[in-house]
Order: structure tokens, then sequence, then C-alpha cells
């Protein structure tokens, strides 16, 4: 905790520097997760601006272990990163295929809130051992709502507490999906206008709810103007 602190320090005064009339509000989210695969939030920005924030600076490289990947859902597809011995390092090869990505240009780091990523450990947790991933960054003016496109949906929850979801006008067929390291959890908006959780042939009615810093696909099958909505779920 320590070195987080002083690297929140040391950006701080970066961004005096840039600007002495700007004066962020820092905010450091603590990632519990027991997947190698897990979606984060971004729900800060830039600590030199209140704009998009590097995801090199937002996740915090402390307790991560050399090798561990971050991807970012950009214009259809992935951009990447690993942790190196110096910090996070672009993608150097394009992997092709289902998991595959692109190599970064300039500005693709850069994600605005409310967004999210993909972080990818080197290895799993050990079974009953969860692993912490933090970030950090500028928490002024926290948005709760985001408003996805038509397509595949990157989103996260922004609050720091487990949340709620509420949606605005879903399309039939919509879903959301939360990764994991096994199977997924799957949830469809019907033509009769509820969201079914689907386990095999087990259908529950509801919406997910997501834990804090973590997020889920939403597959958009409409045009419309749908929005999700995080609320405190008291947890």
């Amino acid at each position: 905790m320590k070195k987080l602190l002083s690297a929140a320090v040391a950006a701080l005064s970066v961004a005096v520097m840039a600007d002495i009339n700007y004066s962020p509000t820092i905010g450091v989210t603590q990632i519990t997760t027991t997947n190698k695969n897990t979606i984060v939030a971004v729900p800060f920005t830039s600590l030199a601006g209140d704009t998009a924030i590097s995801v090199k600076d937002l996740v915090c490289t402390n307790g991560i272990d050399v090798g561990s990947w971050i991807y970012v859902f950009k214009d259809g597809g992935y951009k990447a990163w690993q942790l190196a011995d110096t910090g996070w390092a672009d993608a150097t090869t394009a992997v092709v295929g289902d998991s595959g990505y692109s190599i970064p240009v300039a500005g693709d780091e850069n994600v605005a809130s409310p967004g999210a990523i993909w972080v990818i450990l080197k290895d799993a947790p050990i079974a009953g051992t969860p692993k912490s991933i933090y970030i950090y960054g500028n928490y002024t003016n926290q948005a709760t709502q985001v408003t996805v496109a038509a397509g595949n949906n990157l989103i996260a929850n922004p609050l720091q507490s487990d949340a709620n979801i509420t949606i605005a006008n879903p399309a039939a067929l919509d879903q959301i999906i939360v990764p994991n390291d096994g199977s997924p959890e799957m949830y469809s908006y019907t033509k009769k206008g509820k969201w079914v959780k689907v386990e095999g042939v087990t259908r529950t009615e509801g919406t997910p709810t997501v834990k804090t810093g973590q997020g889920f696909w939403y597959i958009s099958k409409g045009s419309g103007a749908t929005t999700v909505q995080f609320s405190s779920s008291g947890s």
C-alpha cells in the first residue's frame, strides 16, 4: 500500500506541475478476484487532467506478476499491453484468432470514464486465495450511467461498492455475459420484457449484482438509446 500511495503522490506531483490550477481527488479501488480473467472498471479520469485515463496509469503493478496482460476493446477488436519489469509495455506482435489483438498505437491506451478494460493475470489465483488488483486516478465527477452501442460493449461497475443495475430501453434478445474462468453467467432479455438468467435448463428472472470494480459484456441487438444505470446494492 505504501508503494501504491507513493505512485499516486508522484502522479499528483506531475499533474500539479502541468497545471497549478488543477487539483484532482485521488481515488483508489481494490478489486478482489478469484479469476485469471477479470473485467475491470475505469471509474476515474486522468490525474493530469479531467480527461480519459491511460490504462498504463490506471492499473497499479503492485502485486501483479510480470507477464500479465491488459486488453482494451476498441473499434471492434482488442489492443494489448503486457506487464514487463519496467511497467506496462505495448504489445509488439499481433495475435490472430478468437482471442487475438492488434498492436496499439498512440491514444489506444486512453479509456474514458465510466469504461471498462480486461485484465488477464499471468496465473489464476490459488484456490481459496483471492488476488487484489488496484486501480487509481482522479475521482472527480464520477459517472454512474453507461450508454451502450449496438453490438458488443465492455461495461463495469464504477461505484466503490457492489452494485445493482437498471437497464433502460433494452432490445429483445439483448444479453449480459459475466465472464469467469469457468462457465460464464448468461442473462437474456426476452420478448416478454424480462431479464432471465440461463443455466442449462434452469431459468431465473433478474439481472446480476456486479462486484466492486468488476464488469460484464453487454451484447446489444437493438439500435435505440439503451442505458445501464449502476446503484449501490448496500454490500
